[in-house]
Protein backbone atom coordinates (compact mmCIF):
# COMPACT_ATOMS: atom_id res chain seq x y z
CA UNK A 1 0.00 0.00 0.00
CA UNK A 2 1.18 3.50 -0.69
CA UNK A 3 0.40 6.63 1.24
CA UNK A 4 0.30 10.33 0.55
CA UNK A 5 0.32 12.80 3.43
CA UNK A 6 -0.24 16.49 3.08
CA UNK A 7 -0.78 18.70 6.00
CA UNK A 8 -4.11 20.47 6.41
CA UNK A 9 -6.67 18.51 4.55
CA UNK A 10 -6.72 20.64 1.42
CA UNK A 11 -6.54 19.06 -2.02
CA UNK A 12 -3.18 19.12 -3.76
CA UNK A 13 -3.20 19.23 -7.55
CA UNK A 14 -0.98 17.16 -9.77
CA UNK A 15 0.25 14.44 -7.40
CA UNK A 16 1.61 11.13 -8.69
CA UNK A 17 0.13 7.69 -7.96
CA UNK A 18 2.29 7.29 -4.87
CA UNK A 19 0.64 9.43 -2.29
CA UNK A 20 2.79 11.72 -0.16
CA UNK A 21 2.76 12.56 3.55
CA UNK A 22 3.32 16.12 4.61
CA UNK A 23 4.90 17.94 7.51
CA UNK A 24 4.26 21.54 8.60
CA UNK A 25 7.84 22.21 9.67
CA UNK A 26 9.01 25.45 8.05
CA UNK A 27 11.75 25.10 5.49
CA UNK A 28 14.92 27.13 5.52
CA UNK A 29 17.37 27.69 2.75
CA UNK A 30 21.04 28.09 3.68
CA UNK A 31 24.41 28.32 2.02
CA UNK A 32 27.22 25.84 2.67
CA UNK A 33 28.79 28.32 5.07
CA UNK A 34 25.59 28.66 7.10
CA UNK A 35 25.23 24.90 7.06
CA UNK A 36 28.59 24.50 8.79
CA UNK A 37 27.70 27.18 11.33
CA UNK A 38 24.33 25.70 12.35
CA UNK A 39 24.13 22.13 11.15
CA UNK A 40 21.23 21.05 13.37
CA UNK A 41 19.15 24.20 13.45
CA UNK A 42 15.49 23.42 12.76
CA UNK A 43 12.85 26.07 12.29
CA UNK A 44 9.54 24.92 13.82
CA UNK A 45 7.23 27.88 13.38
CA UNK A 46 4.07 27.21 11.42
CA UNK A 47 3.93 30.73 10.00
CA UNK A 48 5.74 31.35 6.70
CA UNK A 49 9.43 31.70 7.39
CA UNK A 50 11.38 34.41 5.60
CA UNK A 51 14.88 33.19 4.86
CA UNK A 52 17.82 34.71 3.15
CA UNK A 53 19.65 33.33 0.18
CA UNK A 54 23.40 33.25 0.46
CA UNK A 55 25.84 31.69 -1.91
CA UNK A 56 28.93 29.63 -1.18
CA UNK A 57 30.44 28.63 -4.45
CA UNK A 58 27.08 29.27 -6.06
CA UNK A 59 25.34 26.45 -4.11
CA UNK A 60 22.23 27.01 -1.98
CA UNK A 61 20.85 24.43 0.44
CA UNK A 62 17.24 23.65 1.42
CA UNK A 63 16.70 21.99 4.78
CA UNK A 64 13.59 20.66 6.49
CA UNK A 65 11.96 17.75 8.27
CA UNK A 66 10.05 15.42 5.99
CA UNK A 67 8.97 12.97 8.72
CA UNK A 68 7.95 13.62 12.31
CA UNK A 69 7.77 10.69 14.72
CA UNK A 70 5.04 10.17 17.34
CA UNK A 71 2.75 12.92 16.08
CA UNK A 72 -0.92 12.18 15.52
CA UNK A 73 -2.67 12.92 12.26
CA UNK A 74 -6.06 14.53 11.89
CA UNK A 75 -9.16 12.33 11.57
CA UNK A 76 -8.54 10.28 8.42
CA UNK A 77 -12.10 9.11 8.12
CA UNK A 78 -12.63 7.14 11.31
CA UNK A 79 -9.13 6.78 12.73
CA UNK A 80 -5.93 8.68 13.45
CA UNK A 81 -2.38 7.64 12.77
CA UNK A 82 1.22 8.17 13.85
CA UNK A 83 4.64 7.05 12.67
CA UNK A 84 6.71 5.19 15.25
CA UNK A 85 10.38 6.09 15.79
CA UNK A 86 12.56 3.93 13.61
CA UNK A 87 9.78 3.22 11.12
CA UNK A 88 12.26 4.28 8.44
CA UNK A 89 16.01 4.61 8.82
CA UNK A 90 17.50 6.48 5.87
CA UNK A 91 20.97 5.12 6.63
CA UNK A 92 19.73 1.57 6.04
CA UNK A 93 17.48 2.37 3.09
CA UNK A 94 17.88 0.03 0.14
CA UNK A 95 16.16 2.27 -2.38
CA UNK A 96 17.44 5.46 -3.94
CA UNK A 97 15.50 8.49 -2.72
CA UNK A 98 14.89 11.58 -4.83
CA UNK A 99 13.88 15.09 -3.82
CA UNK A 100 11.24 16.88 -5.86
CA UNK A 101 9.11 19.98 -5.67
CA UNK A 102 5.39 19.25 -5.23
CA UNK A 103 6.01 15.52 -5.89
CA UNK A 104 6.58 16.16 -9.57
CA UNK A 105 9.21 14.15 -11.43
CA UNK A 106 9.53 17.15 -13.74
CA UNK A 107 10.86 19.18 -10.80
CA UNK A 108 13.72 17.02 -9.48
CA UNK A 109 15.86 18.86 -6.92
CA UNK A 110 18.29 16.17 -5.76
CA UNK A 111 19.07 12.47 -5.36
CA UNK A 112 20.78 10.47 -2.63
CA UNK A 113 22.89 8.45 -5.06
CA UNK A 114 24.18 11.68 -6.62
CA UNK A 115 25.08 13.21 -3.27
CA UNK A 116 22.79 16.19 -3.87
CA UNK A 117 20.24 14.95 -1.29
CA UNK A 118 21.35 14.06 2.24
CA UNK A 119 19.09 12.45 4.86
CA UNK A 120 19.56 12.42 8.62
CA UNK A 121 17.53 10.40 11.14
CA UNK A 122 17.19 11.56 14.75
CA UNK A 123 14.79 11.25 17.67
CA UNK A 124 12.37 13.75 16.14
CA UNK A 125 12.16 12.30 12.66
CA UNK A 126 13.98 12.40 9.34
CA UNK A 127 15.62 15.63 8.18
CA UNK A 128 16.82 16.37 4.67
CA UNK A 129 19.27 18.72 2.98
CA UNK A 130 19.05 19.47 -0.74
CA UNK A 131 21.67 21.23 -2.83
CA UNK A 132 19.47 23.44 -4.98
CA UNK A 133 20.20 22.83 -8.68
CA UNK A 134 20.83 25.68 -11.10
CA UNK A 135 17.66 24.92 -13.03
CA UNK A 136 14.45 26.84 -13.52
CA UNK A 137 12.72 24.62 -10.95
CA UNK A 138 15.57 25.02 -8.46
CA UNK A 139 15.66 28.80 -8.84
CA UNK A 140 11.87 28.98 -8.55
CA UNK A 141 11.84 26.90 -5.36
CA UNK A 142 14.60 29.00 -3.81
CA UNK A 143 12.69 32.18 -4.59
CA UNK A 144 9.41 30.78 -3.22
CA UNK A 145 11.12 29.76 0.03
CA UNK A 146 12.77 33.18 0.30
CA UNK A 147 9.35 34.82 -0.12
CA UNK A 148 7.75 32.49 2.46
CA UNK A 149 5.41 30.86 -0.06
CA UNK A 150 6.69 27.35 0.75
CA UNK A 151 6.47 26.32 4.40
CA UNK A 152 6.07 22.54 4.41
CA UNK A 153 7.49 19.19 3.39
CA UNK A 154 6.01 15.96 2.15
CA UNK A 155 7.16 12.46 1.29
CA UNK A 156 6.08 9.41 -0.68
CA UNK A 157 6.18 6.06 1.11
CA UNK A 158 5.03 2.47 1.17
CA UNK A 159 4.09 0.52 4.30
CA UNK A 160 6.17 -2.66 4.48
CA UNK A 161 4.50 -6.05 5.12
CA UNK A 162 3.58 -6.25 8.79
CA UNK A 163 4.55 -2.61 9.21
CA UNK A 164 1.36 -1.34 10.79
CA UNK A 165 -0.63 -2.09 13.92
CA UNK A 166 -3.54 -0.75 15.90
CA UNK A 167 -2.62 0.98 19.15
CA UNK A 168 -3.89 -0.59 22.34
CA UNK A 169 -5.82 2.53 23.33
CA UNK A 170 -7.88 4.99 21.32
CA UNK A 171 -6.95 8.64 21.03
CA UNK A 172 -8.28 10.18 24.28
CA UNK A 173 -9.13 13.49 22.63
CA UNK A 174 -11.28 12.15 19.81
CA UNK A 175 -12.00 8.58 20.90
CA UNK A 176 -10.82 7.32 17.51
CA UNK A 177 -8.62 4.25 17.07
CA UNK A 178 -4.98 4.95 16.31
CA UNK A 179 -3.01 3.11 13.65
CA UNK A 180 0.76 3.01 14.12
CA UNK A 181 3.18 2.68 11.20
CA UNK A 182 6.19 0.70 12.41
CA UNK A 183 7.96 -0.06 9.13
CA UNK A 184 7.88 1.71 5.79
CA UNK A 185 9.97 2.52 2.73
CA UNK A 186 10.36 6.08 1.48
CA UNK A 187 10.94 6.81 -2.20
CA UNK A 188 10.60 10.57 -2.60
CA UNK A 189 10.37 13.72 -0.50
CA UNK A 190 10.71 17.47 -0.73
CA UNK A 191 9.05 20.84 -0.29
CA UNK A 192 5.39 21.41 -1.20
CA UNK A 193 3.31 24.53 -1.66
CA UNK A 194 0.19 23.27 0.12
CA UNK A 195 0.96 21.38 3.35
CA UNK A 196 -2.33 19.91 4.46
CA UNK A 197 -1.75 18.04 7.72
CA UNK A 198 0.00 19.33 10.84
CA UNK A 199 1.65 15.94 11.37
CA UNK A 200 3.24 13.35 9.13
CA UNK A 201 1.72 10.17 10.48
CA UNK A 202 -1.33 10.00 8.22
CA UNK A 203 -1.44 7.17 5.69
CA UNK A 204 -3.98 8.48 3.21
CA UNK A 205 -4.30 8.27 -0.54
CA UNK A 206 -5.52 10.41 -3.34
CA UNK A 207 -8.91 9.77 -4.87
CA UNK A 208 -7.34 8.74 -8.15
CA UNK A 209 -4.98 6.18 -6.59
CA UNK A 210 -7.25 4.85 -3.85
CA UNK A 211 -10.57 4.65 -5.62
CA UNK A 212 -10.34 2.97 -9.05
CA UNK A 213 -12.43 4.85 -11.56
CA UNK A 214 -15.48 3.25 -13.12
CA UNK A 215 -16.49 6.03 -15.49
CA UNK A 216 -19.87 5.76 -17.12
CA UNK A 217 -22.42 7.99 -18.79
CA UNK A 218 -26.17 8.10 -19.18
CA UNK A 219 -25.96 11.16 -21.38
CA UNK A 220 -25.10 10.11 -24.89
CA UNK A 221 -24.56 7.07 -27.05
CA UNK A 222 -21.48 8.61 -28.67
CA UNK A 223 -18.64 8.02 -26.21
CA UNK A 224 -15.03 8.89 -26.82
CA UNK A 225 -11.97 7.15 -25.46
CA UNK A 226 -10.17 9.16 -22.80
CA UNK A 227 -7.56 8.48 -20.17
CA UNK A 228 -10.29 7.94 -17.59
CA UNK A 229 -12.24 5.47 -19.70
CA UNK A 230 -15.30 5.95 -21.92
CA UNK A 231 -16.79 9.38 -21.26
CA UNK A 232 -19.38 11.37 -23.21
CA UNK A 233 -18.11 14.10 -25.48
CA UNK A 234 -19.55 16.87 -23.30
CA UNK A 235 -18.65 15.29 -19.98
CA UNK A 236 -17.30 17.78 -17.45
CA UNK A 237 -15.06 15.63 -15.26
CA UNK A 238 -13.56 16.39 -11.89
CA UNK A 239 -9.89 17.35 -12.31
CA UNK A 240 -7.94 14.11 -12.23
CA UNK A 241 -5.09 15.76 -10.33
CA UNK A 242 -7.24 16.69 -7.36
CA UNK A 243 -5.85 14.92 -4.31
CA UNK A 244 -8.14 13.40 -1.72
CA UNK A 245 -7.34 12.25 1.76
CA UNK A 246 -9.15 8.94 2.08
CA UNK A 247 -8.98 5.82 4.18
CA UNK A 248 -7.02 2.92 2.84
CA UNK A 249 -9.37 0.02 1.97
CA UNK A 250 -7.24 -2.60 3.70
CA UNK A 251 -7.85 -0.87 7.02
CA UNK A 252 -11.62 -0.55 6.71
CA UNK A 253 -12.46 -3.81 8.48
CA UNK A 254 -10.38 -2.94 11.54
CA UNK A 255 -10.81 0.79 11.73
CA UNK A 256 -14.18 1.65 10.24
CA UNK A 257 -16.64 -1.13 9.47
CA UNK A 258 -15.82 -3.15 12.59
CA UNK A 259 -16.46 -0.37 15.13
CA UNK A 260 -19.69 0.61 13.32
CA UNK A 261 -21.03 -2.96 13.37
CA UNK A 262 -22.89 -3.97 16.54
CA UNK A 263 -22.17 -7.60 15.66
CA UNK A 264 -18.50 -7.46 14.65
CA UNK A 265 -17.55 -5.09 17.47
CA UNK A 266 -18.71 -7.72 19.98
CA UNK A 267 -16.71 -10.62 18.51
CA UNK A 268 -13.10 -11.25 19.62
CA UNK A 269 -10.51 -10.28 17.03
CA UNK A 270 -9.22 -13.87 16.92
CA UNK A 271 -12.69 -15.04 15.86
CA UNK A 272 -12.82 -12.74 12.82
CA UNK A 273 -11.26 -15.10 10.33
CA UNK A 274 -9.62 -13.56 7.24
CA UNK A 275 -10.29 -15.31 3.96
CA UNK A 276 -8.80 -14.79 0.53
CA UNK A 277 -10.77 -17.29 -1.55
CA UNK A 278 -14.43 -17.46 -2.53
CA UNK A 279 -15.28 -19.87 0.30
CA UNK A 280 -14.11 -20.76 3.79
CA UNK A 281 -14.30 -24.15 5.53
CA UNK A 282 -14.26 -24.52 9.30
CA UNK A 283 -14.47 -27.69 11.38
CA UNK A 284 -17.87 -28.09 13.01
CA UNK A 285 -17.12 -29.70 16.37
CA UNK A 286 -19.60 -31.33 18.70
CA UNK A 287 -17.57 -31.71 21.87
CA UNK A 288 -18.02 -34.45 24.45
CA UNK A 289 -16.53 -34.81 27.93
CA UNK A 290 -13.30 -36.59 28.71
CA UNK A 291 -13.17 -39.18 31.50
CA UNK A 292 -10.71 -40.90 33.80
CA UNK A 293 -9.29 -44.14 32.43
CA UNK A 294 -8.26 -46.82 34.93
CA UNK A 295 -5.37 -49.21 34.35
CA UNK A 296 -6.12 -52.08 31.98
CA UNK A 297 -9.33 -50.33 30.95
CA UNK A 298 -10.02 -49.60 27.30
CA UNK A 299 -10.37 -46.01 26.26
CA UNK A 300 -13.95 -44.71 26.08
CA UNK A 301 -15.71 -44.47 22.78
CA UNK A 302 -15.16 -41.12 21.05
CA UNK A 303 -17.75 -38.54 22.05
CA UNK A 304 -16.36 -35.61 20.07
CA UNK A 305 -17.66 -35.43 16.52
CA UNK A 306 -15.75 -33.33 14.00
CA UNK A 307 -17.28 -32.54 10.63
CA UNK A 308 -16.81 -29.64 8.24
CA UNK A 309 -18.89 -26.65 7.29
CA UNK A 310 -18.17 -24.58 4.21
CA UNK A 311 -19.60 -21.13 3.55
CA UNK A 312 -19.29 -19.02 0.43
CA UNK A 313 -18.60 -15.30 0.64
CA UNK A 314 -21.69 -13.14 0.16
CA UNK A 315 -21.44 -9.60 -1.16
CA UNK A 316 -22.45 -6.48 0.77
CA UNK A 317 -22.46 -3.02 -0.76
CA UNK A 318 -23.06 0.63 0.12
CA UNK A 319 -23.19 3.68 -2.13
CA UNK A 320 -22.98 7.43 -1.61
CA UNK A 321 -23.50 10.32 -4.02
CA UNK A 322 -21.84 13.74 -4.15
CA UNK A 323 -21.87 16.62 -6.60
CA UNK A 324 -18.74 17.25 -8.61
CA UNK A 325 -18.85 20.94 -7.67
CA UNK A 326 -18.45 20.11 -4.00
CA UNK A 327 -15.72 17.60 -4.74
CA UNK A 328 -13.65 20.15 -6.58
CA UNK A 329 -13.36 22.00 -3.27
CA UNK A 330 -12.81 18.76 -1.37
CA UNK A 331 -11.70 18.95 2.25
CA UNK A 332 -10.69 16.15 4.62
CA UNK A 333 -13.91 16.58 6.60
CA UNK A 334 -15.92 15.87 3.44
CA UNK A 335 -13.85 12.78 2.70
CA UNK A 336 -14.16 11.67 6.31
CA UNK A 337 -17.91 12.08 6.04
CA UNK A 338 -18.06 9.96 2.88
CA UNK A 339 -15.89 7.28 4.46
CA UNK A 340 -17.91 7.24 7.67
CA UNK A 341 -21.17 7.09 5.75
CA UNK A 342 -19.95 4.20 3.60
CA UNK A 343 -18.67 2.37 6.67
CA UNK A 344 -21.92 2.88 8.59
CA UNK A 345 -24.00 1.71 5.62
CA UNK A 346 -21.84 -1.38 5.17
CA UNK A 347 -21.96 -2.13 8.89
CA UNK A 348 -25.77 -1.96 9.01
CA UNK A 349 -26.11 -4.28 6.04
CA UNK A 350 -23.60 -6.74 7.49
CA UNK A 351 -25.34 -6.70 10.89
CA UNK A 352 -28.67 -7.50 9.27
CA UNK A 353 -27.17 -10.40 7.34
CA UNK A 354 -25.16 -11.86 10.23
CA UNK A 355 -28.11 -11.75 12.63
CA UNK A 356 -30.90 -12.84 10.30
CA UNK A 357 -29.12 -14.56 7.44
CA UNK A 358 -29.20 -13.71 3.76
CA UNK A 359 -29.88 -15.78 0.65
CA UNK A 360 -29.87 -15.08 -3.10
CA UNK A 361 -32.99 -15.46 -5.20
CA UNK A 362 -31.50 -18.48 -6.99
CA UNK A 363 -31.89 -21.49 -4.65
CA UNK A 364 -28.90 -23.15 -6.30
CA UNK A 365 -26.59 -20.22 -5.57
CA UNK A 366 -24.34 -21.28 -2.65
CA UNK A 367 -23.58 -17.71 -1.60
CA UNK A 368 -25.91 -17.60 1.37
CA UNK A 369 -25.40 -16.70 5.01
CA UNK A 370 -26.83 -18.76 7.85
CA UNK A 371 -27.63 -16.12 10.46
CA UNK A 372 -26.92 -16.27 14.16
CA UNK A 373 -30.62 -16.49 15.03
CA UNK A 374 -30.95 -19.75 13.08
CA UNK A 375 -28.13 -21.34 15.07
CA UNK A 376 -29.08 -20.38 18.61
CA UNK A 377 -31.33 -22.02 21.19
CA UNK A 378 -34.56 -19.98 20.99
CA UNK A 379 -37.21 -19.69 23.70
CA UNK A 380 -40.49 -18.04 22.73
CA UNK A 381 -41.06 -15.64 25.61
CA UNK A 382 -40.77 -11.89 26.14
CA UNK A 383 -37.31 -10.79 27.32
CA UNK A 384 -36.97 -9.89 30.98
CA UNK A 385 -34.29 -9.86 33.64
CA UNK A 386 -35.55 -13.21 34.95
CA UNK A 387 -35.43 -14.80 31.50
CA UNK A 388 -31.93 -13.48 30.89
CA UNK A 389 -30.89 -15.04 34.20
CA UNK A 390 -32.35 -18.37 33.06
CA UNK A 391 -30.52 -18.08 29.73
CA UNK A 392 -27.21 -17.47 31.50
CA UNK A 393 -27.91 -20.51 33.68
CA UNK A 394 -28.53 -22.70 30.62
CA UNK A 395 -25.26 -21.52 29.10
CA UNK A 396 -23.28 -22.16 32.25
CA UNK A 397 -24.64 -25.71 32.38
CA UNK A 398 -22.85 -26.43 29.09
CA UNK A 399 -19.59 -24.70 30.01
CA UNK A 400 -20.31 -21.52 28.07
CA UNK A 401 -19.88 -18.05 29.56
CA UNK A 402 -22.22 -15.17 28.73
CA UNK A 403 -20.10 -12.32 27.36
CA UNK A 404 -22.46 -10.31 25.15
CA UNK A 405 -26.12 -9.23 25.25
CA UNK A 406 -27.75 -8.00 22.04
CA UNK A 407 -31.27 -6.54 22.26
CA UNK A 408 -33.65 -4.81 19.89
CA UNK A 409 -35.10 -1.39 20.89
CA UNK A 410 -38.32 -2.94 22.24
CA UNK A 411 -36.46 -5.37 24.49
CA UNK A 412 -34.09 -2.60 25.59
CA UNK A 413 -37.06 -0.48 26.68
CA UNK A 414 -38.55 -3.39 28.63
CA UNK A 415 -35.26 -4.08 30.42
CA UNK A 416 -34.79 -0.41 31.30
CA UNK A 417 -38.18 -0.53 32.98
CA UNK A 418 -36.88 -3.31 35.26
CA UNK A 419 -33.39 -1.97 35.95
CA UNK A 420 -32.92 1.29 37.83
CA UNK A 421 -31.28 4.19 36.07
CA UNK A 422 -28.26 4.04 38.36
CA UNK A 423 -27.73 0.32 37.69
CA UNK A 424 -28.43 0.45 33.94
CA UNK A 425 -24.86 1.47 32.98
CA UNK A 426 -23.67 -1.74 34.68
CA UNK A 427 -25.98 -3.77 32.48
CA UNK A 428 -27.94 -6.91 33.31
CA UNK A 429 -25.82 -9.31 35.36
CA UNK A 430 -22.78 -7.43 34.10
CA UNK A 431 -23.87 -7.60 30.45
CA UNK A 432 -24.31 -4.12 28.99
CA UNK A 433 -27.12 -4.35 26.39
CA UNK A 434 -26.03 -3.62 22.81
CA UNK A 435 -29.04 -2.31 20.92
CA UNK A 436 -29.47 -3.34 17.28
CA UNK A 437 -32.46 -2.43 15.15
CA UNK A 438 -31.76 -5.47 12.96
CA UNK A 439 -32.99 -7.97 15.55
CA UNK A 440 -36.65 -9.04 15.45
CA UNK A 441 -38.97 -7.03 17.66
CA UNK A 442 -38.88 -7.86 21.37
CA UNK A 443 -35.78 -10.08 21.12
CA UNK A 444 -32.71 -10.49 23.29
CA UNK A 445 -29.67 -12.63 22.47
CA UNK A 446 -27.29 -13.79 25.21
CA UNK A 447 -24.16 -15.34 23.75
CA UNK A 448 -20.65 -16.57 24.42
CA UNK A 449 -18.80 -14.51 21.82
CA UNK A 450 -15.74 -16.76 22.04
CA UNK A 451 -17.80 -19.53 20.40
CA UNK A 452 -18.95 -17.39 17.47
CA UNK A 453 -16.79 -17.09 14.35
CA UNK A 454 -17.13 -14.85 11.30
CA UNK A 455 -15.40 -15.17 7.93
CA UNK A 456 -14.35 -11.81 6.48
CA UNK A 457 -12.91 -11.55 2.99
CA UNK A 458 -9.67 -9.58 3.16
CA UNK A 459 -10.39 -7.55 0.05
CA UNK A 460 -12.67 -4.52 0.17
CA UNK A 461 -13.10 -2.54 -3.02
CA UNK A 462 -14.01 1.13 -3.10
CA UNK A 463 -14.65 2.73 -6.47
CA UNK A 464 -16.06 5.94 -7.86
CA UNK A 465 -18.25 6.40 -10.89
CA UNK A 466 -18.48 9.72 -12.68
CA UNK A 467 -21.95 10.11 -14.09
CA UNK A 468 -23.50 12.89 -16.19
CA UNK A 469 -27.23 12.25 -15.94
CA UNK A 470 -28.37 15.16 -18.08
CA UNK A 471 -26.40 18.38 -18.05
CA UNK A 472 -23.18 19.97 -16.93
CA UNK A 473 -24.61 21.24 -13.67
CA UNK A 474 -26.00 17.81 -12.81
CA UNK A 475 -22.69 15.95 -12.71
CA UNK A 476 -22.47 13.52 -9.84
CA UNK A 477 -19.87 11.18 -8.46
CA UNK A 478 -20.96 7.89 -6.93
CA UNK A 479 -18.87 6.20 -4.25
CA UNK A 480 -19.40 2.46 -3.93
CA UNK A 481 -17.97 0.11 -1.31
CA UNK A 482 -18.07 -3.67 -1.69
CA UNK A 483 -17.20 -6.21 1.00
CA UNK A 484 -17.71 -9.94 1.30
CA UNK A 485 -18.60 -11.97 4.38
CA UNK A 486 -18.73 -15.75 4.53
CA UNK A 487 -21.19 -15.97 7.40
CA UNK A 488 -21.42 -17.02 11.03
CA UNK A 489 -20.26 -20.24 12.67
CA UNK A 490 -21.62 -21.10 16.12
CA UNK A 491 -19.65 -23.82 17.88
CA UNK A 492 -22.57 -25.05 20.00
CA UNK A 493 -26.20 -23.95 19.86
CA UNK A 494 -26.35 -23.64 23.66
CA UNK A 495 -23.68 -20.95 23.41
CA UNK A 496 -26.32 -18.62 21.93
CA UNK A 497 -29.52 -18.20 23.94
CA UNK A 498 -32.31 -16.31 22.17
CA UNK A 499 -35.25 -14.92 24.15
CA UNK A 500 -37.93 -13.60 21.83
CA UNK A 501 -41.58 -12.69 21.96
CA UNK A 502 -41.58 -12.90 18.15
CA UNK A 503 -39.56 -15.98 17.16
CA UNK A 504 -40.86 -19.52 17.79
CA UNK A 505 -39.10 -22.09 19.94
CA UNK A 506 -36.12 -23.59 18.16
CA UNK A 507 -33.46 -26.05 19.24
CA UNK A 508 -31.33 -26.44 16.10
CA UNK A 509 -29.05 -29.30 15.26
CA UNK A 510 -25.96 -27.53 13.94
CA UNK A 511 -24.88 -30.64 12.07
CA UNK A 512 -27.70 -29.83 9.63
CA UNK A 513 -25.60 -26.90 8.43
CA UNK A 514 -22.53 -29.08 7.93
CA UNK A 515 -21.13 -30.24 4.62
CA UNK A 516 -22.88 -33.25 3.08
CA UNK A 517 -20.54 -35.80 1.60
CA UNK A 518 -21.60 -37.00 -1.82
CA UNK A 519 -19.99 -40.38 -2.49
CA UNK A 520 -17.92 -40.53 -5.63
CA UNK A 521 -19.35 -43.59 -7.42
CA UNK A 522 -16.33 -43.95 -9.66
CA UNK A 523 -13.68 -43.63 -6.96
CA UNK A 524 -11.40 -46.68 -6.49
CA UNK A 525 -12.78 -47.26 -3.01
CA UNK A 526 -16.39 -47.15 -4.18
CA UNK A 527 -15.68 -49.54 -7.07
CA UNK A 528 -13.87 -51.96 -4.75
CA UNK A 529 -16.78 -51.93 -2.29
CA UNK A 530 -19.29 -52.58 -5.08
CA UNK A 531 -17.23 -55.48 -6.43
CA UNK A 532 -16.87 -57.04 -2.97
CA UNK A 533 -20.60 -56.76 -2.33
CA UNK A 534 -21.42 -58.28 -5.69
CA UNK A 535 -19.00 -61.19 -5.14
CA UNK A 536 -20.52 -61.93 -1.72
CA UNK A 537 -24.05 -61.97 -3.13
CA UNK A 538 -23.01 -64.21 -5.99
CA UNK A 539 -21.24 -66.63 -3.65
CA UNK A 540 -24.31 -66.84 -1.40
CA UNK A 541 -26.52 -67.51 -4.40
CA UNK A 542 -24.28 -70.30 -5.69
CA UNK A 543 -24.09 -71.92 -2.27
CA UNK A 544 -27.83 -72.63 -2.32
CA UNK A 545 -29.08 -76.00 -3.64
CA UNK A 546 -30.42 -75.71 -7.15
CA UNK A 547 -33.90 -76.68 -6.02
CA UNK A 548 -34.01 -73.84 -3.52
CA UNK A 549 -32.67 -71.10 -5.67
CA UNK A 550 -36.03 -70.05 -7.15
CA UNK A 551 -37.90 -70.31 -3.87
CA UNK A 552 -35.19 -68.60 -1.92
CA UNK A 553 -35.55 -65.07 -0.72
CA UNK A 554 -32.08 -64.52 -2.04
CA UNK A 555 -32.47 -62.93 -5.43
CA UNK A 556 -29.93 -63.70 -8.05
CA UNK A 557 -27.64 -60.74 -8.37
CA UNK A 558 -27.44 -58.74 -11.51
CA UNK A 559 -24.60 -60.20 -13.52
CA UNK A 560 -22.01 -58.15 -15.24
CA UNK A 561 -21.66 -58.46 -19.00
CA UNK A 562 -18.49 -60.56 -18.60
CA UNK A 563 -20.19 -62.97 -16.20
CA UNK A 564 -23.24 -63.28 -18.44
CA UNK A 565 -21.00 -64.02 -21.43
CA UNK A 566 -19.16 -66.73 -19.49
CA UNK A 567 -22.46 -68.36 -18.51
CA UNK A 568 -23.69 -68.31 -22.11
CA UNK A 569 -20.41 -69.87 -23.26
CA UNK A 570 -20.65 -72.66 -20.68
CA UNK A 571 -24.23 -73.42 -21.68
CA UNK A 572 -23.26 -73.46 -25.35
CA UNK A 573 -20.41 -75.88 -24.70
CA UNK A 574 -22.67 -78.08 -22.58
CA UNK A 575 -25.23 -78.23 -25.42
CA UNK A 576 -22.59 -79.25 -27.94
CA UNK A 577 -21.48 -82.12 -25.70
CA UNK A 578 -25.01 -83.38 -25.46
Amino acid sequence: MQGHRDMEGKPQVGAPPRVPLSCPVPLSIRTKKEQRMSHTEIQRRTAPLVVSLRSSGGVNTITGYAIRFNELSHDLGGFRERIAPGAWNPAAARTDVIATFNHSNDNVLGRVSAGTLRLFGDAEGVRYEIDVPNTSAGRDVAELIRRGDIVGSSFTFRVNPGGQEVAGENDPASGLPVRVITSMSVYELGPVTTPAYPTTSANARSLSSLYPMESESRMTNTPIRTGAGFLPVNHRAIPVGTEWMATEPAALWVNMIGPNSRFLASIPASNKLPMHEASLMLPAIRTGDGSYVDANTPLPEPSTEITSRTAHAAKFAAMERASSESLEDARPDLVAGINQSLAAGMARGIDKGLFNGAAPADPNDPRRIVGLLAQGDTKHIAPSVVEISSAVERMEATGAAATVLWVDPVAAKALRAEVSATDWPKGVYGLVPIVSQHLPANTAVVADASRIFVGLHSGISITTSRVSPGAFMEDRVLFRALARVAGVWVQESNSVQIISGTLPDNHPDLSAFGDVETPALNSPQALAEQEAKHAAELEAFRALPRSERRASAVTAPVLTEDEAQRIRSRRQRAGEKR
